[in-house]
C-alpha cells in the first residue's frame, strides 16, 4: 500500500498508544527529528526517554541512530532513485490518467491548507513593495523565471538571487526594509534558506514562504507562508500545485495594482504595433 503524504512508517498496527504518539510527532516534524535526541523527543512529547528508546525497536530499527540514517537517506533522494520508484508504480497504458488523478489528489491537499485571506496578504506585500527578491534554488527556478517575466511587465522590480553559496549574500546587501522576499523551501531546509531569513529579520522586511514541507510553515518569521502538496519523500515531486500558486499571486498582485498594470500592458502593447514591422512576435 502506498504511503500517505508525510507518512513515514508505513504500519502501525502494532504500535502502542504511546508509539503511535512518537510516530505521529515524527511524521508531523520529520527534519527537526533528524537532530534531536532522544530526550529532546520525549520532552517536546510528555512521555519518558526509555519509551522513545524502546519505540524504535517497534518501528523495525536497532536504534534512533538507524532510523535517523534511513530518514536523512530519504530526503537525500536521487532525482534518478525519485523518477525511477514512481514510473515503477504507473501503468503507461494509463500514465495520463494517473497524472490526472495525482495532480488533482494535490490540488485537493493545497486547496484546503491555503487561506485566501493569506494570499490576499502576501499579494498585498509584493504589491506595495520597493522591490521583490525571489529565491528559487533548484526545479523551483522556473516558477521563480515565470514571477520575474510576469511582474517586470507589470513595471515592477523583481530581482532574483544566486541559487547558493556565498553569491547570495550580493542580493542580501541590498535588501531593504521596503522590500519583500519571496522563497521557494521544498523538501529541506537549506543552509541559504536560513541565511536569508536570518538577514530578513534583521533588515525588518517582509518575507513569504512557499513550501512543501508543513512543518516548515510553523515557526518560520515570514509574514505568509503557502503549503503546496508535491509527492511524498523520496518520489518524483509535481510542480502543478506551486505554479497555480503563482499564477494565483501574479493575478492578485494584478489586481492590487489594476490601474497601473493595465497602463502598463497598454504601452506595451503600442510599442508591439509601432515596431512590428522591425521587431516581429513570431511565433513566440
Amino acid at each position: 500500500m502506498p504511503l500517505t503524504r508525510n507518512q513515514v512508517f508505513a504500519d502501525k498496527s502494532g504500535f502502542s498508544p504511546g508509539q503511535l504518539k512518537i510516530a505521529d510527532f515524527i511524521e508531523r516534524h520529520p527534519d527537526e527529528v533528524l537532530f534531536m535526541t532522544e530526550q529532546e523527543i520525549a520532552d517536546r512529547i510528555g512521555t519518558s526517554i526509555a519509551t522513545v528508546s524502546r519505540f524504535w525497536r517497534a518501528a523495525g530499527y536497532e536504534n534512533g541512530k538507524e532510523f535517523r540514517l534511513k530518514l536523512r537517506s530519504a530526503a537525500d533522494t536521487p532525482p534518478a532513485v525519485k523518477l525511477e520508484k514512481t514510473i515503477s508504480q504507473m501503468d503507461p497504458a494509463s500514465l495520463p490518467l494517473q497524472m490526472l488523478e495525482q495532480s488533482l489528489v494535490h490540488l485537493r491537499e493545497t486547496a484546503e491548507q491555503t487561506d485566501p485571506e493569506e494570499l490576499k496578504l502576501a499579494a498585498s506585500l509584493m504589491a506595495g513593495a520597493r522591490r521583490i527578491y525571489v529565491y528559487a534554488p533548484g526545479p523551483a527556478l522556473a516558477l521563480g523565471d515565470l514571477l520575474f517575466y510576469r511582474l517586470s511587465r507589470f513595471g515592477m522590480s523583481v530581482r532574483m538571487m544566486a541559487a547558493s553559496g556565498h553569491e547570495l549574500l550580493e542580493s542580501l546587501a541590498h535588501v531593504q526594509r521596503e522590500d519583500v522576499v519571496l522563497l521557494f523551501n521544498f523538501t529541506r531546509l537549506l543552509p541559504e534558506t536560513e541565511v536569508i531569513l536570518d538577514c530578513v529579520k534583521r533588515v525588518g522586511c517582509s518575507a513569504v514562504m512557499i513550501t512543501d514541507r508543513e512543518e516548515f510553515r510553523y515557526g518560520a518569521q515570514v509574514e505568509a507562508a503557502f503549503y503546496v502538496s508535491r509527492g511524498e519523500m523520496g518520489e518524483f515531486h509535481s510542480m502543478v500545485t506551486p505554479l497555480l500558486l503563482i499564477e494565483q499571486m501574479i493575478l492578485s498582485i494584478g489586481l492590487f495594482n489594476k490601474e497601473k498594470v493595465l497602463s502598463k500592458l497598454e504601452y506595451l502593447g503600442e510599442l508591439r504595433a509601432r515596431y512590428a514591422d522591425k521587431l516581429p512576435r513570431g511565433k513566440a
